[in-house]
């Protein structure tokens, strides 16, 4: 049984980042930058319910989950073997850091989601769970 846990930048601060607005700003400041050229490109992605069977990370790039409609949940380990996983509503856009095992998951009939990420993706890693994980939200 895996709890899914609501987005706050304490219970996720080990994975990424929360995309918000820092308290006592008003405008614009950065999050992630990358000092070298690596190129970014955003991708959109539609899901549909189904499980989840495996995870994988990018070791060169950070990457972005943006929400834009459905209820969907992200799966993260930060493990060098993921064994151990957390699960979150994903209800706000986040910026997870490079290696991070990762995968989402529409628990509504379908989800959308809009995804930022280096141009290239090179070293990607895959891990298949030992189970599926499929969760539901009553």
């Amino acid at each position: 049984m895996i709890n899914i846990k609501n987005l706050n930048q304490k219970n996720f601060k080990k994975y990424g980042k929360i995309i918000e607005l820092k308290k006592g700003l008003k405008s614009f400041h950065v999050l992630f930058g990358e000092s070298k050229d690596v190129g970014w490109r955003i991708g959109y992605s539609r899901l549909e319910r189904k499980p989840v069977y495996q995870l994988e990370a990018h070791p060169e790039s950070f990457e972005t989950f943006e929400p834009v409609s459905g209820t969907s949940i992200i799966i993260l380990s930060k493990d060098k073997i993921p064994q151990k996983t957390e699960a979150f509503l994903l209800d706000k856009p986040v910026c997870l850091y490079k290696n991070i095992w990762h995968d989402v998951m529409a628990v509504s009939e379908f989800a959308e989601i809009k995804i930022f990420e280096n141009y290239e993706i090179k070293g990607t890693r895959y891990y298949k769970l030992k189970k599926p994980l499929d969760i539901f939200i009553k």
